[in-house]
């Protein structure tokens, strides 16, 4: 038996939760184009450990969302537990696309499209591809590389959100089995 009030709120805290994730989501994506536009090595490592962090964050507010719904006396089915969790993503992942869509839109005018094909144009680049014997992979990249560079920012903001849906995804089974077994402590009640 559900409490329905206590639902209610308890997918209140996740649509909360799910801007605090899809805020961090935004900040690693700023992360990721300042390091390809400034070609900064350091930078783009702060991005990928950003990655770890947001992926720790995750669990810990899955956590959370166990401590409010004993709070609120809300018991669900592992399936609602998914769902639930998933939404969380979803509402992440709403958030992020509107800020990439933002940022496509208004702010990059092609910068980043720009500074990925520099960076594949070096001869170095192509020198180390050829070397691992990965001329044909690299030539693909490139293509690849250019082809996004001719979408609209709807379309871009598009395959970033396919990605972080799936990735949500896949991401929301061990968060749901982590916040089917979490036993909160007396002192988090």
């Amino acid at each position: 038996m559900t409490n329905a009030n206590g639902l209610a709120v308890l997918r209140q805290f996740l649509m909360e939760y799910g801007s605090i994730l899809g805020l961090s989501w935004t900040a690693v994506f700023g992360l990721y184009v300042a390091g390809i536009r400034t070609q900064d090595g350091t930078v783009l490592l702060a991005a990928f450990l950003g990655l770890f962090i947001i992926l720790g964050l995750t669990f810990m507010l899955g956590m959370r969302a166990k401590v409010r719904s004993v709070q609120l006396q809300v018991r669900l089915s592992p399936f609602f537990s998914f769902v639930n969790i998933f939404s969380m993503f979803m509402y992440a992942s709403l958030l992020c696309g509107a800020m990439e869509y933002a940022y496509f839109q208004f702010l990059d005018k092609g910068a980043l499209s720009g500074a990925l094909q520099t960076m594949f144009a070096d001869a170095e680049l192509r020198m180390a591809y050829q070397q691992m014997g990965m001329l044909e992979t690299y030539k693909q990249l490139r293509e690849i590389i250019t082809e996004v560079g001719t979408l609209s920012a709807l379309d871009k903001v598009l395959l970033l959100f396919n990605q972080n849906f799936f990735v949500g995804l896949i991401v929301a089974i061990p968060v749901t089995i982590t916040y089917w077994f979490y036993k909160p402590k007396a002192a988090a009640l």
